[in-house]
């Protein structure tokens, strides 16, 4: 039996992709939230803890055992090499995370939704690539009514985060979420490619081997 087809879902802080995650999920097609996992990661993977300890201290989980999520933040951010080791220590342990749940769907195709493929690793494991995308200022409003963010707080993230025009050429397939053209007919498309490419797969698996001549 051949891998779990899987589909990565990325895109920069208001792009919509969690929008187009949704829309999958009603298609059939599981998907893996990266950041609720990688959340829950944080607080049950005992590797993490005692990685997180080490660096940091007991402090950053509380007398509950739960994360120190503004404790660990705050040192963090003070430290511009410490998210680098903070994600040294949690990505891979996703990347597994993500590995193993792929598997145990038992459909032919899934797929994880992400803001960091590229930086976490998670392009690796994966068959294809959709980028969500709308322009800047699109993705700034869109934030800012959302979850009350200042401009200069978003624009931030989306400074820390991979350019826009690097990602277009990285990804396999582009949806465009700009408020004005239909997303929904986008992503049927994209499914049905996904499904011929499916399709494919298997195809190639059951073919017999050829003779040699």
């Amino acid at each position: 039996m051949s891998r779990t087809f899987r589909i990565a879902v990325t895109g920069g802080i208001g792009s919509g992709k969690s929008v187009v995650s949704r829309m999958l999920s009603l298609m059939g097609v599981p998907v893996y939230d990266c950041d609720s996992r990688a959340k829950a990661l944080m607080e049950n993977d005992m590797f993490i803890r005692q990685g997180l300890v080490r660096m940091f201290g007991e402090e950053c989980y509380d007398a509950a055992g739960h994360l120190n999520r503004s404790w660990l933040a705050a040192r963090i951010f003070v430290d511009k090499g410490a998210i680098e080791r903070v994600n040294g220590i949690v990505h891979p342990r996703v990347v597994s995370d993500f590995d193993a749940w792929a598997e145990e769907q038992g459909v032919p195709m899934v797929a994880v939704e992400t803001a960091i493929l590229f930086e976490s690793g998670l392009n690796e494991v994966v068959d294809r690539v959709l980028l969500v995308w709308a322009d800047a200022e699109t993705c700034i409003k869109r934030v800012e009514n959302r979850n009350g963010m200042t401009r200069q707080s978003v624009q931030n993230r989306m400074n820390n985060q991979m350019p826009l025009d690097d990602l277009l050429l990285l990804c396999d397939y582009a949806v465009h979420n700009d408020g004005n053209e239909a997303v929904l007919p986008q992503v049927m498309e994209f499914v049905d490619k996904m499904k011929r490419c499916v399709a494919d797969r298997v195809g190639a698996a059951e073919k017999p081997l050829q003779p040699a001549v």
